[in-house]
């Protein structure tokens, strides 16, 4: 028997290589995109008017353009400062946040992070050797979570591999166009960053995913105070807040005075443009501001008005909301669907990562 035949010779793209000799590069199969769209949502709270407005709202609008969006419920992500059992708490309630909201499972697929961990965690091993610390610590917003939290010196390790993390999920999926707003395009580059530079060594397994780039939205606290947050409970509106503490709320936002039309005042204006059921609500937003900008004290007319656009879209959602409750098997099942799906996806990406790796 010649050495040839104890040495099995692979044949990659008209290239010979001995496996007890230097390994050359393995051919590619050409992977194509397999979701159109991917998003995800990390579950470590109640949502606001702000995350409806700017992270549902525009799932929706690609629903009605018929475009089949895919939707992760990040609980890996949210482990990097938060503990197993708040998220825990939250993962159904924000699946059926989602679709109370409008996201319709019959069009997008939903699915939990955790039920692909396995993939997830082997991919964010094998990108973590393409991209060096400190690339890693000048993602703007890895920066802002340190400068908040701790220090890179000090950091736990999974906070410090969230950008690779995100890319895992993105590659996983071999999504085309990811929705994001201008807080999270570095997140996108580092992720097109790494899969240049893997099918720069090993072939082109991966497509590189777009930019779906979501109009930003200022939507500012109530009191005024930076950004609409979760963790400013009393600046925001949350989805699950009763009727009178949006009321009590909405009472105690800061406005302008008469003329002035301020960047507070700007954000309750796009809050109530938005949220308004009818043309003629929308009509009435316009017509208080038009007279508030002639000098009228007419503000408390306004918060009126804004408390009732409010309370109906809340009420409406609440509802529905508690409908889909109801059933303890329907979100389980909805997920248990979406799973399948990504877990089919994840697998045959991997296997062609693991294959030009000669892992397998």
């Amino acid at each position: 028997m010649s050495i040839l035949d104890k040495n099995k010779v692979e044949h990659y793209n008209g290239i010979s290589t001995l496996n007890n000799h230097s390994i050359l590069k393995r051919g590619v199969r050409t992977m194509k995109y397999k979701v159109e769209v991917l998003t995800g949502i990390r579950p470590t709270n109640d949502l606001t008017i702000a995350n409806y407005l700017g992270a549902v709202m525009p799932i929706i609008e690609l629903q009605a353009q018929g475009i089949s969006p895919v939707v992760f419920v990040a609980d890996l992500h949210a482990l990097t400062d938060n503990e197993p059992a708040t998220i825990r708490q939250y993962i159904y309630g924000v699946v059926a946040d989602y679709i109370a909201l409008g996201v319709d499972p019959q069009k997008a697929n939903i699915y939990l992070q955790s039920d692909i961990i396995g993939e997830v965690t082997t991919l964010t091993t094998l990108l973590s050797r393409h991209i060096s610390v400190a690339e890693l610590l000048r993602v703007p917003t890895l920066k802002d979570k340190l400068k908040a939290n701790t220090r890179p010196e000090t950091a736990n390790t999974l906070l410090f591999l969230y950008p690779i993390l995100m890319a895992a999920d993105i590659l996983l999926n071999r999504a085309r166009k990811v929705p994001v707003g201008e807080d999270q395009l570095a997140h996108i580059e580092v992720t097109r960053l790494l899969a240049r530079r893997f099918n720069k060594k090993y072939g082109e397994v991966f497509p590189i995913p777009d930019v779906l780039q979501v109009k930003p939205l200022r939507i500012l606290s109530l009191k005024g105070e930076g950004k609409m947050s979760k963790t400013n409970p009393n600046g925001a509106i949350f989805l699950t807040d009763n009727l009178k503490t949006v009321a009590r709320k909405i009472k105690s936002a800061e406005t302008a005075f008469e003329m002035i039309v301020n960047e507070k005042l700007k954000s309750h204006i796009l809050i109530a443009g938005k949220l308004a059921k009818t043309e003629s609500e929308r009509e009435e937003v316009d017509a208080i501001i038009q007279e508030h900008k002639t000098g009228k004290p007419v503000m408390g007319r306004f918060k009126q008005l804004f408390i009732r656009i409010v309370q109906n879209f809340l009420a409406e959602f609440q509802g529905k909301r508690a409908e889909i409750m109801r059933d303890p098997s329907y979100i389980p099942s909805v997920l248990e669907k979406g799973a399948k799906i990504a877990r089919e996806n994840a697998i045959e990406t991997l296997q062609e990562v693991k294959r030009v790796l000669w892992l397998t």
